[in-house]
């Protein structure tokens, strides 16, 4: 893809991108100054260059290809699914780190993965746009898969990587859940907390995180961590199953958009409430 290619389909993905910012924005009594915004932002698009190299490698290297490699579809979709909730989560991370001084609330947590996931979908975006542009022109198929990456997609990986952010503030920044004397570094004492939140799939999401509730002897801050992560690798290895499975010859990317749009709403709504347990 040139230069000139990449400037045009770029415009046609920002306007998504200035849309959620500012819906997302809307719902916040104190939201961060634009500079941070576009440092995460830029962030998130250096988290999908890895991919665009691996597609370059791949290209002069075919058998180096892992995805196809693998016998089962649904593996290749599970791996895809980690090694990009695994590259953002790492570049989230890098942002906070950076912006440590302004991120103190569970809410900072969902608003830097924001940014963080939209610079990725962006990018993410541009070449797809460009990849149905050259097999069709802007045919009705273009304008399909232009209106279901802006919406669907871009509130799939919000919503992803939006789950992670928003436990990993949890983890640091809700004592009835993480007391202060069960704070870690996220991979201090890993395989222990890995083990416990393997044993137990989800409790911290179920008994605590989901209704509310305080944690009687409270989780360190790694469980609530890994859980995030493993939740989001979850949602996203479903959303691209529905995309890619078709049983007894059905289509079933419908269902993409009732997902997303119930778990953005659990967020979008759980603004307010969560200030008073905070």
């Amino acid at each position: 893809m040139d230069i000139i290619s990449f400037f045009i389909f770029g415009l046609l993905a920002l306007p998504s991108v200035l849309l959620w910012v500012v819906f997302w924005r809307r719902r916040l009594d104190d939201p961060e100054p634009l500079r941070v915004l576009l440092g995460l932002f830029i962030l998130g698009i250096a988290s999908f260059m890895p991919f665009v190299l691996l597609n370059e490698l791949f290209i002069y290297f075919p058998e180096w290809n892992i995805f196809t490699a693998i016998s089962s579809s649904f593996l290749s979709i599970l791996l895809f699914a980690f090694l990009e909730e695994a590259i953002k989560a790492l570049l989230l991370i890098s942002g906070i780190e950076y912006y440590r001084a302004r991120f103190d609330r569970w809410e900072d947590g969902f608003e830097f993965a924001v940014m963080v996931a939209l610079g990725f979908a962006f990018m993410e975006n541009i070449f797809y746009f460009a990849q149905e542009y050259s097999s069709g022109g802007l045919d009705p198929t273009f304008w399909y898969v232009y209106l279901f990456r802006s919406i669907g997609t871009m509130l799939g990986h919000i919503i992803f990587t939006g789950t992670f952010g928003y436990y990993y503030a949890c983890a640091y920044v809700m004592p009835h859940i993480a007391p202060p004397h069960k704070h870690k570094k996220p991979l201090a004492n890993f395989f222990r907390n890995l083990r416990v939140v393997l044993w137990r799939p989800f409790h911290i999401t179920i008994k605590h995180l989901s209704p509310q509730k305080d944690s009687a002897d409270g989780h360190t801050s790694g469980e609530i961590i890994i859980e995030g992560f493993l939740l989001a690798v979850s949602l996203h290895t479903l959303f691209n199953a529905l995309l890619t499975y078709m049983p007894a010859n059905q289509n079933l990317s419908f269902l993409t958009i009732p997902l997303v749009l119930w778990v953005g709403w659990r967020f979008a709504t759980r603004w307010h409430r969560q200030d008073s347990k905070s």
